[in-house]
């Protein structure tokens, strides 16, 4: 399983996979993320095999297994 797509909302980062499962969980959980800006946070880079997300301004990267990890993760596909 691969990473196809990363987007946010106000409270929450989402993934879809090439599977088509949406992942979703809250900024919250990433204080990197929760505390950047739009413009940084619009500023990732999906990794060559596809299974995880680096944003060079903020020095964040999140696995696809990270995703996963969360017992209350909020799955919709």
């Amino acid at each position: 399983m691969k990473i196809e797509k990363v987007w946010f909302d106000n409270d929450n980062i989402y993934i879809k996979t090439d599977v088509g499962h949406i992942i979703g969980n809250p900024l919250a959980w990433f204080p990197a993320l929760l505390n950047a800006t739009t413009e940084q946070r619009e500023n990732f880079r999906i990794g060559k095999i596809g299974t995880g997300v680096h944003w060079p301004k903020l020095d964040e990267d999140l696995s696809l297994e990270g995703f996963f990890a969360y017992k209350t993760n909020n799955v919709f596909a």
